[in-house]
């Protein structure tokens, strides 16, 4: 599927392919000339095998568009179920998840949350992570302390996001290690097992087009993790003013660090009591 800014126009795309069969034409006749020298059999020999090329051609293009077609079936099943994981209560999260470990390993079900496979029983645990962030530490030790609770022997933490370095130190430190699975290999999990239908296709495709509202560009634009990197550009464009002077990196500079006093304001005032 290609965009409406990539498509070409049909005219050019029919002129494109009469061309290119009509060289190839020519080629395939050319050939069975230059070692006959006669241009009758080199014109039926030669029409012989631009049909054969042309089946070929039909055929590998039939196969590159199926193969085109699953890998986007695929990618956009791991969106949407990523995105769905995202919205869901934490304990209906971890169900599904677990039941998609149960049909990707064969493994056998003990609970909503839990499963056995090669012998030893794991927990599943999710972190559900907005907007690209990653799992913490704290989520670590919470999963840590849920397989202590229900006495299972392993636990496994997968995130809608990734891992912080320091959720990585904190799961080969605790005992028995935790095992992280991040957002993309649960994604691809997902799209491999469930690709997406066309009616999910076309609801995520007007989900997509739908207009921001305000309260949502603000809320992302102020997010709490938007703050460092508001000053590295306030300062980086003020570095650039030094050097040369430029007035618009000036106002750039000024714009970005009304925008961090913005983020840290914002940020300050939803955790007050």
């Amino acid at each position: 599927m290609m965009s409406p800014f990539d498509a070409k126009n049909k005219a050019a795309t029919l002129l494109d392919r009469l061309a290119m069969r009509l060289i190839l034409l020519f080629a395939c006749v050319a050939y069975f000339f230059y070692l006959w020298r006669l241009p009758r059999e080199s014109l039926i020999a030669g029409g012989g095998l631009f049909a054969l090329v042309l089946l070929t051609l039909a055929l590998l293009e039939k196969r590159t568009l199926s193969r085109r077609d699953r890998l986007l079936r695929e990618r956009l099943g791991a969106e949407i179920a990523l995105e769905d994981l995202l919205l869901m209560p934490n304990a209906q999260a971890c169900e599904t998840v677990c039941s998609l470990f149960c049909q990707a390993l064969g493994a056998q079900s003990l609970r909503a949350d839990a499963l056995r496979y090669a012998g030893e029983s794991w927990l599943v645990r999710c972190a559900q992570c907005p907007g690209g962030s990653s799992a913490s530490e704290g989520d670590v030790l919470a999963a840590h302390r849920a397989r202590t609770q229900s006495g299972e022997a392993h636990c496994v933490l997968v995130s809608t996001g990734n891992f912080t370095p320091a959720a990585m130190r904190a799961a080969e430190w605790v005992d028995p290690p935790v095992r992280l699975i991040p957002g993309t290999r649960l994604g691809a999990l997902f799209g491999s097992l469930h690709p997406a239908f066309d009616e999910e296709i076309a609801r995520h495709a007007r989900r997509k087009r739908m207009p921001f509202s305000f309260s949502r560009i603000r809320a992302l634009a102020l997010s709490s993790g938007k703050l460092r990197r508001y000053l590295l550009c306030a300062f980086l464009l003020l570095l650039l003013y030094l050097n040369t002077g430029s007035f618009f990196c000036l106002t750039a500079c000024l714009c970005a660090l009304l925008l961090a006093m913005m983020c840290h304001r914002e940020n300050r005032r939803s955790f007050d009591l």
